[in-house]
C-alpha cells in the first residue's frame, strides 16, 4: 500500500462527499436516526460544504494508488485548534489510515491544545481519539437527539 496524504483541492471536492457517502451511515446508524444521517449528509457533505472546508480550513485528503479513501478537516473553534473531520472508507479500515491522518492533522496543528467532537454512541471514534491522547471535556446537546461528547488534547 502506497499511502499519500495531501491538502485538498477543489478538485476533491466529489471524491470527499463520496468519502461522507460512504462512511456516515455505517458510522451513525447504529446509534442514530436515518433522518440524522441524511440531514448531516446534506448539510456538513454537500458540495458547497466541502468546498467551504477546503477553501477556509485545512482539509487533507488521503489517497491510495490514486483513490480517495480517507479525509480530515482541522479548523479553528473558540480560539483552538479542532479536528472536524476525520473519516476513512469502510473497505479500506484496520490498514492506519485513521492514524496516518490523525498523525498528520496534528503535526500541522503542532504544539497547541487541540479539541474534537463526535456523538456519544460512537464507542470506535471514542477509543480512537484516546490512543491520541484526546481526553473528555464536556458534553452537550444541540437539540436534534444526539448528544455531543467534546474531548481535549493538551500540548504536548
Amino acid at each position: 500500500m502506497t499511502l499519500e496524504i495531501r491538502p485538498a483541492t477543489l478538485d476533491d471536492v466529489q471524491s470527499i462527499q463520496e468519502i461522507g457517502l460512504l462512511t456516515w451511515p455505517p458510522t451513525y446508524l447504529p446509534f442514530t436516526s436515518p433522518d440524522y444521517v441524511l440531514a448531516n449528509l446534506n448539510s456538513w457533505w454537500s458540495g458547497s460544504a466541502v468546498r467551504e472546508s477546503i477553501m477556509v480550513d485545512t482539509t487533507l485528503v488521503a489517497l491510495e494508488a490514486g483513490r480517495a479513501i480517507g479525509t480530515c478537516t482541522i479548523g479553528e473553534f473558540e480560539g483552538d485548534a479542532v479536528i472536524w473531520k476525520i473519516y476513512v472508507v469502510p473497505s479500506a479500515h484496520g490498514q492506519g489510515i485513521g492514524a496516518a491522518l490523525m498523525r498528520a492533522a496534528l503535526d500541522h496543528i503542532g504544539r497547541r491544545e487541540v479539541r474534537l467532537e463526535f456523538v456519544k454512541g460512537n464507542d470506535h471514534a471514542s477509543n480512537f481519539y484516546e490512543r491520541f491522547g484526546f481526553r473528555f471535556d464536556f458534553e452537550e446537546e444541540p437539540g436534534d437527539g444526539t448528544t455531543t461528547v467534546w474531548m481535549k488534547r493538551p500540548v504536548k
